[in-house]
């Protein structure tokens, strides 16, 4: 299904967008221009991986 391929992609995503910042590659300040650069590319599905992605690792630094 189609909505199945797409949840993947924004896994697949989110993935990739929260181990870069786990390893520090990536910066929390950083995301903001990911956004504008993936809206600008009409690319919503890394859009919402970026979300994703910074919503769990906030959790996970507050958690700490």
């Amino acid at each position: 299904m189609i909505e199945d391929d797409y949840k993947l992609l924004i896994k697949e995503h989110k993935d990739n967008f929260l181990l870069s910042l786990r390893l520090g590659v990536l910066k929390v300040d950083e995301l903001r221009h990911l956004m504008e650069h993936f809206q600008e590319e009409e690319n919503y599905e890394a859009c919402q991986g970026v979300v994703n992605a910074y919503v769990e690792f906030k959790k996970e630094l507050d958690e700490h």
